[in-house]
């Protein structure tokens, strides 16, 4: 009576390194599902082995409610995008566009208003040498109506040749 136990006790197995890394990973798993690419590959490498799924039910809900928040938040940051372009476009945009707008009317009928010049540049300065005698007399002698002065010589030129020679 050595041994008062009807069966032997029961020995703890000894797991292997690669059976304690497999653990690990696992573990690891298990805390980086709330992104949504490693949910996916989980969620991807669950779905092929039925075995695994069934042996980490739980992490495989869990990468299914973490891509069902993931596609939330995108649709949700799509619609406040949308939201924020539509706000930009209505308070930003839209003024800017109206008023370039009104201001090229408000050009346009402001040159129609200014009154028109009052004095051409080139008039008052005829004005001005018409007044000198020296140009008056010049003038006088390239009128055609005023009588030409006597030639002496047939070869003298006439104001016409004059003036264009």
């Amino acid at each position: 009576m050595l041994n008062d136990r009807p069966y032997p006790a029961p020995r703890k197995a000894k797991r292997s390194a690669v059976e304690i890394e497999e653990e690990r990973a696992w573990v690891r798993f298990y805390r980086q599902v709330g992104h949504a690419d490693i949910a996916a590959e989980v969620l991807a490498q669950l779905d092929a082995d039925a075995q695994a799924r069934h042996d980490h039910l739980a992490l495989y809900l869990s990468c299914r409610e973490s891509l069902r928040a993931h596609k939330a938040r995108t649709q949700r940051n799509k619609r406040i995008g949308q939201f924020v372009r539509q706000v930009g476009r209505v308070l930003v945009v839209e003024p800017l566009r109206a008023l370039r707008l009104k201001t090229s009317r408000a050009i346009d009928l402001l040159v129609e208003c200014l009154p028109e010049a009052r004095r051409e540049p080139a008039t008052a300065k005829v004005r001005q040498l018409r007044r000198d005698a020296d140009v008056a007399q010049a003038h006088a002698a390239f009128d055609p109506k005023a009588p030409l002065p006597p030639a002496s010589d047939a070869t003298a030129p006439t104001p016409v040749a004059a003036r264009t020679g």
